[in-house]
């Protein structure tokens, strides 16, 4: 049941009550005025009187007894929607909440991930297992696919997440974006071999500033967005 419809409701009770309070009020005066008019002694007013009170309580208990049974017909109803309403928001609501839980859990996954392989893929020295060229193109290739699959994950997901929460994470995908977009060209123009002299030192040394921002300086931002997402998460210390 709607507000109008409770509304309209309260409105028509109402009504009904002030109206056979009315209706049996007048009634009863009617009928004692037609009773007193019989009547010539003081005594026989007194005993009238004696009599009324008690007519009129024992009539009036009945009346009000009458009147509770009409209105529980007609609020119990109300009181069975409101509960039926009840139960289905809060079912919503629970579905609602534990499916943003396991967006949110899967969400800061996908994040950690675009870190884990940035950090990585940027490091000064990496280990050689077996094929140098082919690990270094692995490396590159996990970035890519973290950035992706972060990326399309969160664009389908936005609409369970805050304005202020949204605008936190496309800040901080977009530094990481901009980190490796500018480390990868600059890669890429010290291994064609084609740089000159000049750039290369420069080259160097902006990638080895990218690297270390990675690591220094976006962990206190995931941090940030960890403390968000316990929130919404109602996690408690």
């Amino acid at each position: 049941m709607d507000e109008i419809n409770w509304i309209e409701l309260i409105i028509k009770v109402t009504l009904f009550l002030i109206a056979s309070y009315f209706i049996f009020y007048r009634s009863w005066l009617k009928s004692l005025g037609n009773e007193v008019a019989k009547l010539s002694t003081r005594k026989q007013l007194t005993e009238l009187e004696e009599t009324v009170k008690k007519d009129f309580n024992e009539k009036l208990e009945s009346y009000k007894s009458k009147l509770n049974e009409e209105l529980a017909l007609k609020i119990e109803p109300i009181k069975s929607d409101l509960a039926k309403s009840n139960i289905t928001h809060q079912i919503q609501f629970g579905v609602l909440h534990q499916e943003r839980a396991k967006i949110t859990i899967e969400l800061y996954k996908k994040l950690q991930e675009v870190h884990s392989a940035m950090v990585i893929w940027t490091a000064f020295m990496h280990p050689i297992i077996e094929n140098a060229e082919k690990e270094a193109l692995e490396r590159t290739d996990r970035v890519n696919k973290a950035m992706d699959d972060f990326r399309n994950f969160y664009i389908v997901n936005k609409i369970y997440f805050s304005l202020s929460f949204c605008k936190v994470i496309d800040s901080v995908f977009q530094e990481y974006w901009d980190k490796a977009w500018n480390y990868n060209y600059k890669q890429q123009r010290i291994q064609s071999g084609q740089l000159p002299k000049e750039f290369y030192k420069e080259y160097s040394e902006e990638m080895s500033k990218i690297s270390k921002e990675i690591r220094e300086q976006l962990p206190k931002k995931i941090e940030e967005i960890e403390a968000m997402l316990r929130k919404i998460l109602n996690v408690e210390d």
